[in-house]
């Protein structure tokens, strides 16, 4: 356990640079999605909250079709790892990933405004029930995923600049396995946002009224 620990800090010193600047664009990304839901229509507005109300009501009343939510889940999550995964074995992927990375975190500030938007301060209750812990636990490997894409990426575009030759066995074979540790992670995450978030929820309505 200790030499994982000590391998993690080293690999966190290596990466400390693109670390501090995937947490600043993951901080963007969270203020801007909280802020935007209160910037669009009151239209707009009116859709999110009708969203939520019946994402509410069907957990509320037990109603929740549990093949097609984990089924959507798991598409959403494994589509934008692959898309990510393949833009980091292209040398003009970077702008697109980093773009990706900050979809995310304004999804997750945009969540829990919403929430709060229209729940007030209960709002914030079902907010982190919502988010915590799967969506930050996502949040931390598509850091991982994005770092590990970032670096390949710039490695395949500096050896055809500089026209050096790369070891690409020797690339591809960590690359893969933090694709194959992203995807098991990701299955787990998403039966728990399938399966427990319904639950954790439905018992909060019941005591938050």
């Amino acid at each position: 356990m200790n030499k994982v620990m000590d391998k993690l800090k080293e690999k966190a010193k290596t990466n400390k640079r693109i670390i501090l600047f995937l947490s600043g664009i993951s901080l963007i990304g969270l203020i801007f999605g909280s802020i935007f839901i209160t910037i669009i229509s009151k239209t707009d507005q009116n859709l999110v909250q009708s969203y939520i109300e019946n994402f509410i009501n069907i957990v509320q009343n037990g109603k929740l079709n549990y093949v097609d939510a984990i089924k959507n889940t798991l598409v959403s999550n494994i589509s934008f790892t692959s898309v990510i995964w393949l833009l980091g074995i292209s040398i003009i992927g970077i702008p697109i990933i980093l773009f990706m990375y900050f979809t995310k975190s304004f999804m997750i500030g945009f969540s829990v405004a919403s929430f709060i938007l229209k729940y007030k301060f209960k709002g914030v209750l079902y907010a982190i029930v919502y988010i915590f812990p799967h969506h930050l636990v996502n949040l931390i490997i598509f850091t991982l995923l994005t770092i590990y894409a970032i670096k390949f990426s710039y490695y395949l575009f500096s050896s055809i600049i500089k026209k050096k030759t790369i070891h690409l066995k020797a690339l591809m074979n960590p690359y893969l396995s933090v694709l194959v540790v992203v995807v098991v992670i990701l299955l787990i995450t998403s039966l728990y946002e399938t399966f427990a978030v319904p639950y954790f929820l439905k018992q909060l309505l019941h005591v938050v009224k």
